[in-house]
């Protein structure tokens, strides 16, 4: 088992995520981290010189061939799989390639190769927000895609892999981490463009709880999932819950409340001009709360947050 050896060998994709930035670093400082291969198509800007590079494109025909030689040349305790678009990009294609298609390529290579530990990000944002949701959703919480949104569909779909992945390779011990919304200075991902348009519509007569989670607690909870004997899905969130319009107010942001017909076409128009906008599709998020239930992290991981909610959102009036 991974978490009983002494030296570990770690593979990385997406090192230049914002996830990979914030685990990173962590694992060069672990003494027991012997050594870290990062896999990407170019090599990521100031990766430290002791960090081994392999040149790798997940799209590429015959990406699934070069990655399970790569993975049996490595000889990984333990591999990251962060290769995932949080960031705006032209073409959703590309996106929704790189994390499906790209996910599926790497996981028949890690299968075939048998990588002793799978690590994968996910969202809580999953288990969707419903009037009928319970209070805290524990892991066994169903799942729900959103249609029409790439970044939910798309990690919808990462699960219902990994998901099989676990059925068909039962020796592989893959952690999923189910992350709430991730913020901080340096945070670029769907949450927190939303929060730097200093404006937010919202539906009137509406406060739904929400969760949120730092950037460097993000990152710990990332590396403690290196060493724990545990495996399986782990709700990643932060201390505490509030009302949506009060995290807004923590990182400087407004919220303009509007009623449905007029919300609707505010909406319309941010997106029409590029402008960040919660779509349409997401309106029940700001209508009903969608709290995800940390404990299994706590005691599995040893996981527990630093920042409280408030606290995390107020570093979003720092840029990194």
């Amino acid at each position: 088992m991974v978490a009983g050896r002494t030296h570990r060998r770690v593979g990385v994709t997406g090192a230049a995520s914002d996830l990979g930035r914030v685990l990173l670093p962590r694992l060069l400082e672990d003494p027991r981290v012997t050594e870290i291969v990062v896999f990407d198509v170019t090599r990521p800007v100031d990766l430290p010189e002791r960090v081994r590079f392999v040149r790798l494109d997940l799209l590429r025909p015959g990406a699934e061939g070069d990655l399970e030689r790569a993975l049996f040349e490595a000889r990984l305790d333990a591999l990251y799989h962060l290769a995932f678009v949080n960031s705006r990009v032209h073409r959703a294609s590309f996106a929704h390639e790189l994390e499906v298609i790209g996910t599926l390529h790497l996981l028949a290579a890690a299968g075939a190769v048998k990588v002793p530990r799978l690590i994968v990000p996910s969202l809580t944002v999953l288990y969707g927000a419903r009037a009928q949701n319970p209070a805290y959703a524990t892991e066994t919480q169903p799942l729900q895609t959103v249609p029409g949104i790439r970044f939910v569909s798309d990690r919808f779909e990462v699960e219902r892999q990994l998901a099989e992945f676990v059925d068909r390779f039962p020796d592989v011990e893959v952690l999923v981490l189910r992350f709430a919304p991730i913020v901080g200075p340096s945070s670029n991902n769907p949450f927190t463009r939303l929060v730097r348009a200093r404006v937010v519509p919202t539906v009137m007569g509406f406060d739904p709880l929400w969760q949120v989670v730092h950037e460097d607690d993000a990152g710990r909870a990332l590396y403690l999932a290196l060493h724990t004997r545990a495996r399986g899905i782990f709700n990643i969130v932060g201390e505490g819950v509030a009302p949506v319009s009060s995290l807004l107010r923590a990182a400087g942001t407004t919220t303009l409340p509007m009623a449905g017909p007029l919300l609707r076409s505010a909406v319309t128009a941010l997106e029409a001009v590029g402008l960040p906008a919660s779509p349409w599709a997401l309106m029940d998020f700001f209508r009903y709360s969608w709290l995800a239930d940390g404990r299994r992290a706590a005691r599995d991981l040893h996981f527990l947050p630093h920042l409280p909610v408030h606290e995390a959102m107020a570093t979003m009036t720092r840029r990194g």
